[in-house]
């Protein structure tokens, strides 16, 4: 028996009209936020200042995406990033995947590169084409067995 799989699970359900639940909070939070600004001083400019500062902004997070996400779901990393730590400490020992052994750290040996010379570049070139003229040969003489 076969069962239907949801193909669009990452889309939220929209509840008030074409808004999520999330949406229509951020929104009426904003709403509630102007409206106390209004009741509390009863003034036009305090109202414009307050729409200014508190709706646009709540307009952006409510209906932004970046990077095809809603705006309001990078607040938590966001506020992860703001309060973690910055140092970055480099460990000369490390630990191995499992955490329980401890791994030195690999030595690098320095090698000292001789500047390439137009006799040593000759001499390589025709190392390496007398290696593929014996590769040939040999794919040769096994294309004349199959036959």
């Amino acid at each position: 028996m076969q069962y239907p799989v949801p193909q669009f699970t990452d889309v939220e359900d929209k509840i008030i009209g074409s808004l999520t639940i999330r949406q229509f909070g951020i929104i009426f939070g904003a709403g509630v936020v102007i409206f106390l600004a209004f009741s509390a001083t009863k003034s036009v400019p305090v109202l414009i200042f307050f729409a200014l500062l508190v709706g646009i902004p709540a307009l952006g997070i409510a209906f932004a995406k970046v990077n095809g996400r809603p705006m309001y779901k990078m607040f938590p990393y966001v506020y992860k990033f703001v309060i973690s730590p910055k140092n970055f400490v480099f460990h000369k020992e490390a630990r191995n995947f499992s955490g329980f052994e401890k791994v030195k750290s690999i030595e690098v040996q320095k090698e000292v590169v001789k500047p390439v010379t137009k006799e040593t570049a000759q001499k390589r070139l025709s190392q390496i084409n007398a290696i593929l003229q014996e590769k040939e040969r040999e794919e040769r003489d096994l294309i004349n067995q199959l036959k």
